[in-house]
């Protein structure tokens, strides 16, 4: 069964165990169902996933203001939703192999569904993030199935057509997702930020019902043994490490019992979570021997800081708009559209651009155009400068979207083929894990300026019912801003890393 195709070959399959093999006749001419149909189906799986990330962001400041709770524990409904992502990806390689792609596929979606309903009749701000966890599992599943399915049915002679068919929901749901999720708030309910994906939830259940190829017998099936150990300790730590990272505004700094000690355990099980990947035998959750490769651990900085400069800003951007600048759900929905037009202008030229000068040079300019992009936040009001924001949302858009595919292929460039499988699960998880950290970032920082600027409200505090308010608030997110342009920044500083041509790459190889 397969889990990925190795970017550098495409005409070669990649088993889930590292084996590599080209498909037979009857996959390559039609011998499972139709392209488009299969990607269909598969691709409304892909944007549900997403959307319930772009959706929810428009709602952060209307859950703190329904649940009185403070931004940095709202934002967990996000920081939850994209730490189970990123856990429970490196898991989805073994339960292919154990339950079959289809069964995982109608499960994740039924665990995806039951998230979604709890989440919407959440009665507290505990109960909501936990419906998002939830979710986040079922949804973890649906990327690694869609790239396992699409490679088997496609055969060598349609990657380019499947590729374009992955694409689909990561530009789609950047531009639709916030103006939904404006338009819900505006004139429905928080709740239906999440009753909004369960009518869809059930219809690709039915698509993929009569879609999706029938799985093999079990005993036809390879087997591996899930790490067990590794899913003990290293979704627990990361869960740690953001605990008390996200505690810090609300209990007083580093030395509350609330902040270090969650912090030590994480770190100290994340450290457990290493020694045993270094140590067994078996196939560990991520692999961290993969890391000693340098230029695949500059590709997944580079993933990491994508996630965290996409995810991060997309819990802040619309806050910014809403209190700040005064402007309704729906309108701060309509002004993140231009960051995912953008990408949307800029993809089709992303792989001859990369073809031409190389991943270092295409990413390392990429983050430039993202800092430039992200500059006019740090400084301009959202009442008066609406149309230098837009631009500049679109300018940030441009610059991500050249960021991600050149850096993901350097990094399957930098292994092995047998070991691409392993890759794929640590570079699609440290996109998540980006977010989460971002997400979590921002909104300790945001929550301490605005407490700093307007004391301990200020969290709900807008321009639109209190003008005077304008300013402090365009400086607190200012202030949160910089933060953002720093992490592009750094990814600037990790593209340094990545090989500046494919024939360099070849021969540092």
């Amino acid at each position: 069964m397969e889990e990925t195709r190795a970017a550098t070959a495409p005409d070669i399959d990649i088993d889930i165990d590292g084996t590599a093999r080209v498909p037979s006749a009857e996959e390559d001419d039609g011998g499972q169902p139709g392209l488009l149909a299969l990607g269909s189906t598969l691709a409304l799986g892909a944007v549900l996933a997403l959307l319930s990330t772009t959706i929810v962001a428009v709602g952060m400041g209307k859950l703190s203001e329904e649940f009185s709770s403070p931004l940095s524990t709202v934002q967990w409904v996000s920081t939850g939703y994209l730490l189970a992502l990123a856990v429970a990806i490196p898991v989805a390689g073994w339960a292919m192999e154990r339950f079959g792609s289809k069964a995982l596929w109608q499960a994740a979606l039924a665990v995806y569904t039951i998230g979604c309903v709890a989440a919407a009749l959440a009665p507290s701000i505990g109960v909501l993030i936990g419906a998002r966890v939830v979710q986040g599992f079922g949804a973890a599943m649906f990327e690694p199935i869609m790239l396992t399915l699409l490679a088997t049915a496609a055969g060598p002679k349609r990657a380019t057509t499947v590729m374009s068919l992955i694409q689909i929901p990561i530009t789609l749901a950047p531009v639709f997702g916030p103006m939904v999720g404006g338009l819900l708030i505006d004139h429905l309910s928080w709740e239906w930020l999440f009753w909004f994906n369960v009518p869809l939830g059930l219809l690709c259940a039915v698509m993929a019902h009569f879609v999706l190829p029938a799985d093999p017998p079990r005993s036809e099936r390879a087997g591996s043994r899930l790490d067990v150990t590794g899913l003990a300790l290293l979704p627990l730590g990361l869960a740690g490490l953001l605990l008390g990272f996200s505690q810090i505004a609300n209990s007083g700094g580093i030395g509350s019992t609330a902040v270090w000690l969650p912090l030590l355990i994480g770190a100290v099980m994340v450290a457990g979570y290493v020694v045993h990947a270094l140590r067994t035998t078996g196939v560990p959750l991520i692999d961290v021997r993969l890391f000693t490769t340098g230029r695949f651990s500059a590709s997944v900085a580079g993933a990491f800081l994508f996630g965290a400069s996409i995810y991060g800003a997309m819990f802040l951007l619309p806050l910014f708009f809403q209190q700040a600048g005064g402007y309704s759900t729906w309108d701060s929905g309509l002004l993140l559209a231009p960051q995912g037009i953008g990408t949307v202008l800029i993809l089709p030229m992303v792989g001859r651009l990369a073809a031409r000068f190389g991943p270092r040079t295409v990413v390392l300019a990429g983050m430039v155009v993202s800092v430039l992009g992200t500059v006019a936040y740090t400084q301009a009001d959202p009442g008066k400068d609406t149309a230098l924001l837009v631009v500049s949302l679109l300018i940030r858009g441009v610059g991500l979207g050249t960021t991600l595919a050149p850096a993901l292929s350097a990094g399957f460039g930098a292994v092995a083929p047998e070991n691409t499988g392993r890759a794929a699960s640590a570079l699609i998880a440290s996109i998540q894990l980006g977010g989460s950290a971002g997400t979590a970032l921002l909104a300790v920082v945001v929550q301490q300026q605005l407490t700093d600027r307007l004391g301990k409200d200020g969290a709900s505090a807008s321009a639109a019912t209190s003008p005077d308010l304008a300013a402090p608030l365009t400086a607190a997110f200012g202030a949160a801003f910089w933060w953002t342009l720093g992490i592009c920044v750094l990814g600037a500083i990790a593209a340094l890393f990545l090989p500046g041509s494919e024939r360099g790459a070849e021969a540092e190889a």
